[in-house]
């Protein structure tokens, strides 16, 4: 007797389905154009820690995004953790076009990348490596310095973008 076992072929919409109900946290990566001095900026709900010695981070970026490459020519850039209330900074910089930064107010670091006020952390970071992930490429950088604040977090979660909701303890 034979047993007839069907493995479902994993599509993009059922990919999606499933890790939708995976909560992240958002992450603005950001620098300085080389050519314009202007900022530049993207949303990623892929940022991590990676190592503490040394100190890295990690993210994933698709390889269709327009933005990315006008932050890795810079060679370094920020990571801004986006609080609770900072929707519209996300918005902006998921947009495909306009002047993302218009609306938003940041300062420049010492490293000269976009720190965005308002976000929970501000981590000035120089690319280690890029790795090949698919459809996306996968960062590796290295933390230069690291700064907090305080707050709640903004979370992305079924498609939509809010706070954490801290839950009773069983």
């Amino acid at each position: 007797m034979t047993i007839q076992t069907t493995i479902p072929i994993v599509t993009p919409d059922h990919y999606r389905a499933v890790m939708r109900h995976f909560p992240t946290g958002v992450a603005a990566i950001c620098s300085t154009e080389t050519m314009s001095g202007a900022p530049c900026g993207l949303i990623v709900g892929t940022f991590q820690a990676l190592s503490l010695e040394p100190a890295l981070v990690t993210f994933s970026v698709a390889r269709t995004s327009n933005s990315w490459p006008k932050v890795a020519l810079t060679g370094q850039f920020s990571v801004n953790i986006l609080s609770d209330g900072q929707q519209s900074v996300c918005k902006s910089l998921a947009s495909k076009t306009g002047d993302k930064f218009a609306a938003i107010e940041w300062t420049s670091s010492a490293y000269g990348t976009p720190h965005i006020a308002g976000s929970l952390g501000w981590i000035d970071c120089r690319i280690s490596q890029e790795l090949d992930g698919g459809d996306h490429v996968l960062i590796i950088a290295e933390v230069l310095c690291m700064t907090e604040s305080e707050g709640e977090p903004l979370v992305f979660h079924g498609g939509k973008l809010g706070g954490f909701r801290e839950g009773n303890a069983a």
